[in-house]
């Protein structure tokens, strides 16, 4: 998927108007019963996408206010809003501040859903050109890789 995550850049950068570097990407499938709780990301998930890559039906909430929700202790805690409703189809990608803006899918009730992720950071936010890769050497080497 990292292969996305490079080559998804300049239309990303575009759509955005944001100059971005690339952090990580991942691919999953969701089965029955599922659930992504309510949370907010880590800082390599300034820039988010969701990619549906098919599948039965599964929408994903936002909450577009981001003083909702905090860490407490380092336990997130969220002010349980209704967020807004987001239904992808087939093809269709979200992009959104995943570090700042509460993300929520509710108990899958499909068969199964394939989502592809991709995450970014803008350029100009501190900290984002040491966070490159997500501060791995290259693209598709594990997070604990060294060079030595």
């Amino acid at each position: 998927m990292e292969i996305l995550l490079k080559n998804l850049l300049p239309i990303m950068e575009k759509n955005t108007e944001l100059k971005l570097v690339p952090n990580y990407s991942y691919a999953r499938i969701y089965k029955k019963g599922d659930v992504l709780h309510r949370h907010k990301d880590r800082f390599s998930c300034e820039i988010s996408t969701t990619l549906n890559l098919g599948g039965d039906s599964w929408p994903i909430f936002l909450e577009p206010d981001e003083t909702k929700g905090k860490e407490i202790e380092g336990k997130y805690i969220s002010d349980y809003t209704n967020g807004i409703e987001i239904k992808l189809n087939q093809g269709d990608m979200l992009v959104y501040r995943g570090n700042l803006l509460e993300h929520w899918r509710n108990a899958f009730e499909g068969e199964n859903c394939g989502q592809v992720f991709l995450h970014y950071n803008d350029i100009n936010t501190i900290g984002a050109e040491e966070n490159i890769y997500d501060t791995r050497p290259d693209l598709g080497l594990p997070s604990d890789f060294k060079i030595k």
